[in-house]
């Protein structure tokens, strides 16, 4: 066989030899976006797992786990003393460091789960940047792994995480429950750009290239810090407050929005990359992980509550015009009801609480 483009001088035969006389059957995960709030929560998820599933019945030892994001020192220090673990600083659109990344060390199956992307404020007010990381990027993974295909005898799993703000904002979406089927037309650059890597990532699983899922995810809310997304609101409410912080509050209090959980996500995306099964899914690969819709003032009554109960001197809260808000996207444009039926029936896990989130975040940045 040819040498092929993956990482210079490595070739097909190599690794194909490597793969096919390994001595057991042993599983590789790649997680990209290690270093961000879901990816540092997975990261901790993942090296507590010895085994791990691959789409099938059996479970595989988990023998290597690479952790790959732009800045390595984002990572978690804890999470880099586990001796399966490798470090890998690197772009997405890098095809070598990506397939440096993905090489099977010897390893029968290559599982790849995709985190990192460019959020959708910063997509919005930088289009070139969102459409090189969204889609140019996330293409250039899929193509990685559908390269393992032939060299390790069978479609490896790729997860691909993405978001329920690629639906489209018509009249019918704000009105019904919007789940896998609803019709895709963000209204916004980051939602249109995950919608062309969910619609490809079905078509390459449907040609055998690759065993690929989408897990959409709610605005996971509990997120330390400013962010640039319109959910922020629905963050900063709570975790502004608890830091002793006055939030000005840019958006209806009444309005709901899907908010998701960080926990039941990582063991969703965990269960989602593993013990479903390809077929399960059918042509569709997309599942919507599940998320409940609460309004801002459901989210700082739950506050208060949980405040109360852990002791923590609360910070005001007022309502302010949408013109003052720091984000790009100052209005809500995002369907307010979500169908998680599909996740549920799947198996994966459904525990999302307010006060836990709420208390999760105390727990982690105010009494840390």
């Amino acid at each position: 066989i040819a040498q092929t483009e993956m990482h210079g001088e490595l070739c097909c035969k190599d690794l194909i030899f490597t793969a096919s006389t390994s001595t057991r059957m042993s599983l590789k995960v790649v997680l990209l976006g290690a270093g961000g709030l879901v990816g540092s929560r997975l990261s901790e998820a993942l090296i507590a797992q010895k085994e791990m599933h691959a789409g099938s019945d059996e479970a595989l030892p988990l023998k290597k786990i690479v952790l790959f994001d732009m800045k390595k020192e984002a990572i978690p220090a804890e999470c880099t003393q586990d001796p399966r673990v490798e470090v890998v600083e690197g772009d997405l659109t890098d095809k070598a460091a990506v397939t440096h990344a993905l090489r099977p060390d010897g390893h029968t199956r290559v599982t790849v789960i995709q985190l990192a992307a460019v959020l959708s404020g910063y997509a919005e007010q930088d289009f070139d940047l969102g459409m090189k990381v969204n889609l140019f990027g996330s293409h250039n993974v899929m193509e990685c792994v559908r390269a393992l295909q032939p060299l390790l005898g069978s479609p490896q799993i790729f997860l691909f995480t993405s978001t329920d703000y690629v639906t489209c904002f018509n009249e019918f979406n704000r009105t019904h429950p919007v789940n896998e089927e609803s019709f895709r037309l963000s209204p916004v650059s980051y939602g249109v750009q995950k919608a062309c890597c969910e619609l490809l990532l079905c078509d390459y699983s449907r040609k055998g290239f690759i065993d690929g899922r989408v897990g959409r995810l709610s605005a996971v809310i509990g997120r330390p810090g400013w962010s640039n997304s319109i959910s922020y609101p629905y963050t900063g409410i709570f975790t502004q407050p608890l830091e002793g912080k006055d939030y000005d509050v840019p958006l209806p209090m009444d309005a709901p929005y899907p908010c998701s959980s960080l926990n039941n996500n990582v063991a969703g995306l965990i269960y989602l990359a593993s013990k479903v099964q390809g077929q399960q899914l059918g042509h569709n690969r997309v599942v919507q992980l599940p998320a409940r819709s609460w309004t801002l003032a459901q989210i700082w009554a739950a506050t208060q509550e949980v405040a109360a109960e852990e002791g923590v001197k609360l910070g005001a809260v007022r309502q302010v015009a949408a013109s003052s808000g720091t984000t790009t996207v100052k209005e809500i444009n995002v369907c307010p009801l979500v169908d998680c039926s599909k996740a549920v029936a799947l198996g994966l896990p459904d525990d999302v609480d307010l006060k836990d989130i709420i208390r999760d975040y105390v727990k982690h940045y105010i009494k840390k």
